[in-house]
């Protein structure tokens, strides 16, 4: 729309006023919209307008062509509505906020752990919780995907996608010409306004946006690229809009239209479209993060894993946590213990990166409701061999109800296959099933089991001792064609037999 606009072809909705006093829409990018307007109401509708504004109050501005026509100015919610009374006459004010702002209220926490997940899939799934009419035209990505692991956290959905967007050094910029959230992923492309003739302008060059865009390496940045020309228009134009200005193409980063002398002046700034590529942005919050989940697969020594603060598991889940061991080297060497599926564990994320996050081991969460209400401490402190030997005796004290964490002197290794092994201050057992090996320093090595019992030495076998007894229904002997057998009877067999 070309042309002055006065005062008269103005409409803003719902509010009727008598007289509008003031009015400033600013719009740019990576920002809301956003509105303030303020003239006198009637008294009449004083009090009903206070009431009746809410946080889902729809605000528009609205400019009427000579044809007929409008234009929408401005679409969104009030943030705030005051009325003032002075010598009767009453004077209301007005903010409100583009509809984009609903996607920057509530503050969430969630994962996207598919690789293979694009972009547009993406921001596609968040802006469409916002209604059926909601949109978002992706502009930057190319289709490209995600190729990591992804976390929302503690960031609302607008904060989100604008760190989204920063990947590709692009910005988000609200439409706000809509009664439901629309904005683009990036500078759209091909919205040419045509040639902007104007007389009155200032030039500003951007030294100190040059210089962080510089330092933090945007590709291609040039000192070129951050000059900026401030102009006035009759040209209505929107963030993103393409003009031709002394001979060059610009693209419009910030428009402000306000009223002023009865006329809704528009002033623009425009910048080359490679000098509105904002800084790669990352969300700090997670630095020292620790989320717990629980371990969905196991791979060598990575694992997949649904974290709590995700409402369900995602059957695309394919991302894969380096899990933390204890000790790790080149050639094979260190301690390889993975967790189970199901298992407790967190994920710790040591930088602003979230795709450095990895796997380590987690605290045992006791639901107090459950949880005994007998302090085992004491009893421990009292007597550490008492409780050693109640865990060694009981190679499946765990399955019985005992606490294998009763006794921090008692370190244990056990696994879901009855396999266990117990380091207790006074002996070493090692158990699985009906088979133990107990190593006592009181009783010495007991060696328990349900099973055969096999001893192979390549070399020599010796056994040493000042008494050796061997207790058995048959105790057989035999070497090199000899044998002696021990059973009701004493046999003796052998090519040659001597008896002193």
């Amino acid at each position: 729309m070309d042309g002055k606009i006065t005062l008269s072809q103005i409409e803003i909705m719902p509010y009727q006023l008598i007289h509008l006093h003031e009015l400033k829409v600013v719009k740019t990018a990576n920002d809301h919209a956003r509105l303030i307007f303020a003239g006198t109401v009637d008294e009449n509708l004083r009090d009903y307008y206070m009431k009746a504004s809410d946080e889902e109050t729809q605000v528009k501005v609205f400019v009427k062509d000579g044809e007929g026509g409008r234009h929408a100015l401005f679409r969104g919610i009030a943030l705030d509505v005051k009325v003032k009374t002075v010598n009767g006459i009453n004077y209301m004010t007005v903010e409100a906020i583009s509809h984009t702002h609903q996607l920057d209220m509530k503050r969430r926490k969630r994962s996207f752990q598919n690789p293979r997940l694009t972009y547009t899939e993406l921001i596609k799934s968040i802006v469409a919780e916002y209604g059926k009419e909601a949109d978002v035209l992706d502009v930057a990505s190319s289709g490209k995907a995600i190729g990591t692991f992804v976390m929302q956290y503690d960031e609302t959905d607008w904060e989100f996608l604008k760190r989204l967007a920063s990947h590709f050094y692009s910005p988000l910029i609200p439409a706000v010409g809509y009664g439901v959230p629309k904005l683009y992923f990036g500078m759209p492309m091909g919205l040419s306004k045509g040639e902007l003739q104007v007389h009155n302008y200032k030039a500003v060059k951007r030294v100190s946006a040059y210089q962080t865009a510089a330092e933090n390496r945007i590709p291609g940045v040039r000192n070129e690229d951050f000059l900026q020309y401030e102009v006035e228009a009759d040209k209505l134009m929107e963030p993103g809009h393409e003009v031709l200005f002394q001979g060059r193409p610009w693209l419009v980063a910030e428009a402000v239209s306000e009223l002023r002398q009865g006329l809704l002046k528009h002033s623009y700034k425009l910048s080359p479209r490679s000098g509105l590529r904002p800084i790669k942005m990352f969300n700090r919050a997670i630095i020292g993060a620790s989320i717990h989940g629980k371990v969905l697969a196991v791979r060598k020594d990575k694992v997949q894993v649904k974290l709590d603060m995700d409402e369900q598991v995602d059957p695309a889940t394919d991302f894969w946590f380096p899990y933390s061991t204890i000790y790790a080297s080149e050639g094979q060497t260190g301690w390889y213990c993975m967790p189970e599926v199901g298992d407790q564990l967190r994920i710790y994320f040591p930088s602003y990166k979230e795709e450095e996050g990895y796997a380590i081991s987690s605290v045992k969460r006791t639901n107090p409701a459950s949880a005994p209400l007998k302090s085992q401490t004491s009893a421990a402190a009292a007597a550490p061999g008492k409780a050693a030997a109640a865990s060694a005796s009981e190679p499946h004290s765990s399955d019985n109800g005992e606490d294998v964490m009763a006794d921090p002197a008692v370190k244990t290794l056990q696994t879901k296959y009855g396999k266990k092994i117990v380091l207790a201050p006074d002996k070493i057992v090692i158990s699985s099933g009906g088979m133990s090996i107990i190593i006592s320093d009181s009783e010495g090595i007991t060696i328990k089991s349900d099973k055969d019992i096999g001893i192979t030495a390549g070399g020599e076998l010796v056994l040493s001792s000042q008494m050796l007894q061997l207790s058995a229904d048959k105790i057989e002997l035999s070497g090199k064609g000899s044998t002696l057998s021990l059973e009701e009877e004493i046999l003796l067999s052998g090519s040659e037999i001597k008896m002193n």
